[in-house]
């Protein structure tokens, strides 16, 4: 069995330590990248500020890295598409809003 271990990171400096540290991989922390740049969590962020992030990390690593892109930001696919294009390797959505869990036709918009 491998373990996967994902270190959060929120913006180029942490992506850059975490990739000096080992990991193989890193994943974005919506609420950590929203905090750093001054914005809540919960689509806080503009979706233009969060594929800039994405971006920014992207190029910071060598490793994989998955975006977490908060509940998609009204246009999930358009959404996807972005940040495949700022270099992440994967993508994850909130599967919940105000502590409730979505249906799964929420996802087929």
């Amino acid at each position: 069995m491998t373990t996967l271990v994902l270190p959060n990171v929120w913006d180029d400096g942490s992506a850059a330590l975490a990739g000096r540290a080992g990991a193989g991989a890193v994943a974005t922390t919506s609420g950590g990248v929203a905090w750093s740049l001054g914005r809540p969590d919960g689509e806080g962020l503009s979706v233009n500020d969060m594929i800039a992030a994405v971006r920014r990390i992207t190029a910071t690593v060598s490793v994989p890295v998955s975006a977490d892109v908060e509940g998609g930001y009204g246009d999930v696919a358009a959404t996807v598409r972005a940040v495949i294009d700022a270099g992440a390797a994967g993508v994850n959505i909130e599967d919940s809003r105000n502590g409730e869990l979505l249906p799964v036709s929420a996802g087929s918009a």
